[in-house]
């Protein structure tokens, strides 16, 4: 925030500031500094640089924050679990963010859903900095559509046999566990049928097709297509009951859109800080550039937009712990697709601010500004969060008393006051 952040108690504001200190000086130091910065955008991580991230982040409780204590999560909040993925963007990366919000909403699915052995085995020592994990999802004919999934598992004796293929995975390269959606029952486009997996990286059968990290930001991942060719998979390793994933993946879905949007929010609060204080620095005439009304106004609209987008991602991260995961979809899906396009808009207009300078890297904007664009489809693309707003918008908004047969002949009737409503008469003057 920029502003007083009235939407926060007392406690939550240390926390946010307590972490902010604690990834400054405990996590993104050493051989996960700036050089490591560099080093993910250029797509030359490695799998120990990974291994260690998770495990600083393990050993600080900032990973599956909503989950209980017993299973080695914090215990925590979904409000501070949001605050923390700002925090991660703020200070590291956004795709550092996004191995950590994996834990968050992976290991919230796996602790409400997950047997003995699923969280024994995995949920723990992911949450204890042991395991990293990738969230295979995405396929070469369903994105967003998840009821069109193509990969399937059937089910020989006492293991599922998966097949089928994944494409744009993070992490692909490097997880020790992909948690995977698969058909196992129903046709295709039924919400029916659609199963939780927990597969091992390392199990027989699991092929990199292709390499996909060499995007336009959001490197380091080692993104791939993935295909899945008579996996075996544990009977034990089904989260939750066989064929009922469906409302598992959209609780988990909803969450995700909260942290996905406050990473990019806080990441893109970075650049507005940095572009700043470069106005504020940069004489051009004899004064500042930030005495230019073009320039301020800019900087005072960001700051504003920005305060707007962290109140709407608090509002449903706050209504989540009240209500659960599943409550305020509506909330969420407003908070990701205007927390997602602010942040690109935010990043972009600092590399404006900045001009030639800004494009280089001299500053990490220009790699902000790639890196947040992958936000806005990352975890459910804009434009779906709008068809969620818009069609839970025209629920609330529905008037039982408004009298649709008047529209068009408003000279009978008033639609929107009441049935019998009658149009005001027409002045003798006119």
């Amino acid at each position: 925030m920029i502003g007083a952040n009235t939407a926060l108690s007392s406690e939550e504001r240390e926390y946010f500031e307590r972490t902010v200190e604690t990834l400054e000086n405990e996590v993104f130091v050493d051989r996960l500094g700036e050089d490591h910065f560099r080093d993910l955008d250029d797509n030359e991580e490695s799998r120990e640089d990974w291994e260690e991230y998770v495990k600083r982040m393990g050993s600080y409780d900032f990973a599956g924050i909503t989950v209980p204590e017993a299973h080695n999560g914090a215990g925590e909040t979904y409000v501070q679990t949001v605050l923390a993925e700002q925090a991660v963007g703020y200070c590291g990366t956004i795709v550092h963010a996004c191995q950590t919000s994996l834990t968050q909403h992976v290991g919230r699915t796996m602790y409400e859903h997950g047997n003995d052995h699923v969280k024994e085995s995995y949920l723990e020592p992911m949450l204890d900095g042991e395991l990293i994990v990738s969230q295979a999802y995405t396929e070469p004919s369903s994105g967003t559509d998840l009821a069109h999934l193509d990969t399937t598992a059937e089910k020989e004796g006492d293991a599922w046999v998966v097949n089928g293929q994944k494409r744009f995975i993070d992490f692909a390269r490097y997880g020790d566990f992909y948690f995977l959606p698969a058909r196992t029952s129903g046709s295709d486009g039924d919400r029916e049928g659609v199963s939780l997996l927990v597969v091992d990286g390392d199990a027989d059968g699991i092929e990199i097709l292709e390499d996909q990290s060499d995007w336009h930001g959001f490197r380091g991942t080692g993104a791939a297509w993935m295909e899945f060719d008579d996996v075996r998979v544990p009977e034990a390793n089904l989260v939750g009951e066989e064929g009922t994933a469906w409302s598992y993946i959209t609780d988990e879905l909803n969450l995700e859109h909260l942290t996905v949007a406050r990473y990019c929010l806080g990441a893109s609060q970075k650049a507005l800080e940095i572009a700043a204080n470069y106005t504020d620095n940069r004489i051009v005439n004899e004064r500042a550039i930030s005495d230019y009304q073009s320039v301020n106004h800019q900087v005072a609209e960001m700051a504003t937009k920005l305060d707007a987008a962290y109140l709407l991602n608090t509002r449903a991260a706050r209504m989540m712990d009240e209500g659960g995961l599943s409550t305020g979809r509506m909330e969420s899906a407003m908070a990701k697709w205007y927390g997602n396009d602010l942040a690109h808009e935010i990043a972009d207009t600092c590399i404006q601010l900045l001009g030639g300078i800004g494009t280089t890297t001299s500053y990490p904007i220009e790699r902000i500004q790639r890196d947040v664009r992958a936000g806005r489809f990352l975890g459910g693309a804009s434009g779906v969060m709008k068809s969620v707003v818009q069609h839970d918008t025209y629920e609330v908004l529905d008037d039982d008393e408004f009298d649709g047969e008047y529209v068009g002949n408003e000279v009978e009737g008033v639609p929107w006051r009441k049935a019998d409503a009658r149009p005001p008469s027409a002045s003798p003057d006119d």
